[in-house]
């Protein structure tokens, strides 16, 4: 939701229609485009979402749970997203300025602004041990990178800035292959749905191995590739554009995103009932299973071996 709030302030300033009106306003213009890209899209996550849908579901044993966070996380982000919008045209300038003599300032607070968030980031680096995040054994200790704090990070912000790069890729490629829809994004849909299936591969590898979770690349391609190529926060401004056309086509978009979200949410719910069983199975497929296996194990059961006494008196 403060993804959403964010996105549609910068969105403001990225699109023109908020007008800056001093040195930290122009920062805020220039620097829009590059945060709705490569910030909001790795802080926010439709595949997260889903995941989180699906991890709620499984622990308060109710499928309907997961139905209405999405819904409510939609409905918020679509709140927020038009709050940040209004904040941005509340601070930005009524008149549109030719005359810049603040330039040189911004352009200052956007290098100490990026010097700043670079040595946050050293810092972090150097601040986090080096040992394991666990006392693993020699069987976890099998993956090319070891499971430290500060190979964690760096695999994580490697893998979130790529994911949000391939994911605005993956939609521009959409958008020119298919046919615009004037009702349905096609283009957000599409990669919602594929990177939001192939982040469940991380629990879909712990199903045949449970080892698999301490792997930092498995982990960084499911969570933060997949989370940040998922564009949560587009799907929210793609809902305020159809909003501001007087609602055509906002309830057909919304309706088709649920309706791909419910159907990545039962399969994130399916494999959390089998990585984490527990004494009541609720996912279809594990009834199902379990229906073929008590079938399977009665034609299976062989008959009773009777002793000599007893064939002797049948006979």
């Amino acid at each position: 939701v403060t993804g959403a709030f964010f996105d549609g302030f910068f969105s403001d300033w990225e699109s023109g229609s908020a007008v800056p009106s001093g040195a930290v306003t122009e920062a805020l213009h220039l620097i829009a485009g590059d945060m709705r890209t490569f910030y909001f899209d790795t802080y926010t996550s439709w595949a997260g979402m889903v995941g989180v849908a699906a991890a709620m579901a499984h622990a308060r044993s109710s499928a309907m749970v997961g139905i209405m966070y999405i819904l409510l996380s939609i409905l918020c982000a679509f709140v927020a997203h038009g709050l940040g919008s209004d904040f941005a045209q509340y601070i930005s300038s009524p008149n549109l300025l030719t005359n810049k003599p603040y330039m040189a300032r911004a352009q200052k607070l956007l290098q100490q602004f990026m010097m700043g968030l670079a040595g946050y980031i050293l810092l972090s680096y150097l601040c986090l041990g080096g040992e394991n995040l666990e006392d693993s054994d020699e069987e976890r200790n099998q993956f090319l990178v070891a499971a430290t704090p500060r190979n964690q990070l760096v695999v994580s912000a490697i893998f979130a800035i790529l994911g949000a790069y391939v994911g605005h890729l993956l939609v521009d490629i959409i958008s020119k292959s298919l046919r615009h829809h004037p009702l349905v994004q096609m283009d957000t849909l599409v990669c919602n749905a594929l990177f939001g299936l192939l982040g469940l591969s991380l629990n879909a590898f712990k199903l045949s191995d449970v080892s698999w979770g301490d792997s930092l690349i498995l982990r960084g391609f499911a969570i933060n590739f997949c989370g940040a190529a998922s564009l949560f926060a587009r799907h929210i401004a793609d809902n305020r554009r159809l909003y501001k056309k007087r609602w055509k086509g906002l309830p057909v978009n919304i309706t088709a995103n649920i309706l791909f979200a419910s159907l990545v949410f039962w399969a994130a719910f399916e494999i959390e009932e089998w990585a984490q069983p527990s004494d009541k199975r609720r996912g279809v497929v594990v009834k199902l299973m379990k229906i073929l296996e008590k079938r399977r194990s009665h034609y299976e059961e062989p008959a009773p071996i009777l002793s000599p006494d007893l064939a002797s008196d049948e006979e």
